[in-house]
């Protein structure tokens, strides 16, 4: 398995941790076309933004961005924006706990987060919101 995929897999599991009212995070996944009153997170596998590469040993240093997309749904804008606001501060507790991601990289970072409201035609507001996720970390191949 690639440093990459491990780096990926491992922001993944973590995910797996968050209170998403009986829904389970999904990964690179379409969007449902209905959303029940709960919350559903989407974990895209993002760029390999920045690398350094140094020589001997050949060392690629890379910044991968992964990004998560966050929807919350309820018909209430004010339920909505509290549990997008529990959901967000839960997740930047399960990072600040361990940001190596049990020793699968070097360091992991969340930039803000971007919010935008959604009304599907018939559907509950759901709340949205992409949160960039960088993983600092080491391989010796730009594919390993």
């Amino acid at each position: 398995m690639s440093k990459r995929e491990e780096a990926v897999g491992a922001l993944f599991q973590l995910l797996g941790q968050l209170p998403l009212g009986g829904n389970v995070p999904k990964r690179n996944s379409a969007l449902p076309e209905r959303m029940t009153e709960h919350a559903m997170v989407v974990l895209r596998d993002g760029d390999m933004n920045e690398v350094e590469v140094m020589l001997s040993p050949l060392t690629y240093q890379w910044e991968h961005s992964a990004n998560l997309e966050v929807y919350v749904s309820h018909p209430d804008g004010a339920e909505r924006d509290a549990r997008m606001d529990a959901l967000l501060k839960q997740f930047s507790s399960l990072v600040r706990a361990d940001r190596t991601l049990g020793g699968v990289v070097e360091f992991i970072e969340i930039h803000p987060p971007k919010f935008e409201e959604v009304a599907p035609d018939g559907a509950v507001g759901i709340k949205a919101c992409t949160l960039d996720v960088v993983m600092h970390y080491a391989s010796s191949d730009p594919l390993a």
